[in-house]
């Protein structure tokens, strides 16, 4: 499959960028975030307007969400700051000789990346770069896959889930009030710009394993979900959320994958990423820019496996980020509070592997409103976790996302290649997760 880039232009923003706010700086967690290419990709329906105004509509609307997400029509400075130039985003038109519907019957990483502008998922963010590239691809089905490429160091998942749903306001109803975006990050976690903290980079480095991994999609059922919960709650855990459950679920049988391998229980350290936005007292707002991120770790006894007793340690691990925790970041003090945070991290990380324990991570995207973002023409019909590529990073890894109708779980998962084999031969695990269905299946 090949696609071809028939245009590329730069839409500005339909008005310009007040002079105070021709700078944009970064916050203190946002310079914690990896300073690369962090992609979006989305496949849209067909719609019954012509190719030419469907583009037109996805131009014209993205002008006007511009204006209010001014740094988006800027460039980057360097690690700390945005020129908001409103030179604007570099938009490609690209066209693929498919039918979406023939594509996704068995759909690939490396062919997944062909809908990225220039590949440039997970590269290094140069400077002077332009903090945002959108790439439109339309299939001969007059299906759209939409892919948004921002530097990680601007935007998380929320972030950007934001964003779309507010693009897609404006294409449906351009008078409509649109989900206006949040730009206090740098005034509540104040950028240093003496002792810049060592990034996520640098914390995945020390974590990542030796051989070829490979990355597999199950997708869990709502009804397999709703029936782990009654377990979880038969054994005591009061209102387990379909997260828990699934990434309990997830973690049950990788380390019973990894007894298999290794003949012996085997301890994980698993790492969770959790939003700050619900965890402040009063929460954030839902359309904060920036990266409002937060790392738990728990280390799981290799004895540890039934589904409750990994709900619980997870849950644990999550309270303690909380609203206390998160004024210690805000202000001057942030600096300090993530020091302590970063060598307690490393500290109980390297004990853990010092120990024989397997380092996991674990994100999920669920609950975000991805699939929230109709231009007009429908919910999307599917949204990829866009990971590793052709080559996934050797790193055991997690991710979790909402189905398109809502209650169900896709898992992208990250292993190597004899580990991944035992989890996909494991009876009791195929009884609960499909392996890698037609998402379009999923839709009907």
């Amino acid at each position: 499959m090949e696609v071809e880039i028939i245009s590329t232009e730069f839409i500005k923003p339909s008005s310009p960028t007040p002079s105070h706010l021709k700078t944009y700086k970064l916050s203190l967690l946002d310079q914690f975030a990896p300073h690369v290419y962090f992609p979006h990709l989305v496949f849209y329906p067909a719609n019954e307007i012509s190719i030419s105004e469907t583009s037109q509509v996805l131009k014209q609307s993205l002008s006007k969400t511009l204006a209010l997400y001014h740094p988006l029509a800027g460039k980057t400075n360097d690690s700390l700051s945005i020129d908001c130039d409103d030179k604007g985003a570099c938009y490609i038109n690209a066209r693929v000789n498919s039918n979406l519907q023939d594509y996704l019957n068995q759909p690939t990483l490396s062919t997944l990346a062909k809908f990225l502008p220039q590949e440039t998922a997970y590269k290094e963010v140069p400077p002077g770069a332009r903090a945002v590239v959108i790439q439109e691809t339309l299939f001969s089905c007059g299906c759209i896959a939409i892919a948004f490429v921002v530097p990680h160091s601007i935007f998380d998942a929320a972030a950007i889930s934001a964003f779309m749903r507010t693009w897609a306001s404006i294409a449906r109803d351009p008078n409509d009030g649109a989900l206006f975006p949040d730009f206090t990050a740098s005034s509540i976690f104040p950028q240093n710009t003496t002792s810049v903290p060592q990034n996520s980079t640098s914390l995945a480095a020390a974590i990542v394993g030796k051989g070829e991994f490979v990355v597999k999609r199950f997708v869990f059922d709502g009804s397999v979900i709703n029936s782990l919960k009654d377990k979880a709650i038969s054994s005591g855990v009061r209102n387990p959320t379909r997260v828990e459950v699934v990434s309990g679920l997830l973690l049950k049988f990788l380390k019973s994958a990894l007894m298999v391998k290794s003949g012996n229980p085997k301890s994980t350290y698993v790492t969770n990423t959790v939003n700050l936005r619900r965890k402040a007292v009063p929460p954030f707002s839902e359309t904060s820019v920036g990266n409002f991120l937060w790392l738990t770790s728990i280390l799981s006894q290799g004895e540890d496996t039934e589904l409750y007793t990994l709900v619980r340690q997870m849950r644990e691990a999550v309270s303690g980020i909380n609203g206390d925790l998160v004024k210690r970041l805000e202000g001057d003090g942030g600096l300090k509070a993530l020091r302590e945070f970063m060598k307690e991290f490393g500290e109980s990380c390297s004990n853990a592997l010092s120990k024989g324990a397997e380092a996991v991570g674990l994100n999920s995207w669920c609950n975000l409103g991805f699939y929230e973002a109709d231009f007009g023409w429908g919910k999307p019909l599917w949204i990829p976790i866009i990971i590793g590529l052709a080559k996934p990073l050797p790193v055991f890894f997690m991710y979790l996302m909402d189905t398109r109708h809502g209650n169900g779980i896709e898992a992208w998962v990250v292993l190597d290649e004899e580990v991944m084999t035992l989890l996909e031969r494991h009876k009791e695990f195929l009884s609960l997760a499909l392996v890698d269905p037609n998402p379009l299946e999923l839709v009907h």
